[in-house]
């Protein structure tokens, strides 16, 4: 099983995170709205766990994307949602991403506390 997940921050920071068993990658980024339906992503940390190992990896280069939201079925969730389309070139998966809260999990803040720099 693997999931990967986008936070955005009203301060204008972001965190997208892909976690599966035993290992992750977590970048942290800064996030601007540049025009109607487009946003500038620009990384400045990314995070890699193997097992217990915690690491610096490699950070991505900023880019600026397009965006979109629709209302969709998420057949695991059971319901219509707002889905986020952002294919930022730094993510594991393309697809659509649920928006199922505007508060960010308390687990993501921890995160981006403890590798904030």
């Amino acid at each position: 099983m693997e999931d990967e997940q986008f936070v955005f921050w009203g301060d204008g920071v972001g965190l997208m995170e892909y976690a599966r068993p035993n290992s992750g990658e977590c970048v942290l980024f800064r996030w601007t709205r540049t025009a109607i339906r487009t946003v500038r992503l620009e990384p400045y940390r990314c995070i890699e766990r193997v097992e217990e190992e915690v690491v610096d990896g490699d950070v991505p280069a900023a880019a600026e994307i397009g965006y979109r939201i629709a209302k969709e079925q998420r057949p695991l969730i059971g319901e219509v949602l707002p889905v986020l389309y952002l294919p930022a070139p730094f993510t594991a998966t393309h697809s659509g991403y649920g928006l199922i809260t505007r508060e960010p999990a308390v687990h993501f803040t921890k995160i981006r506390r403890k590798f904030a720099k």
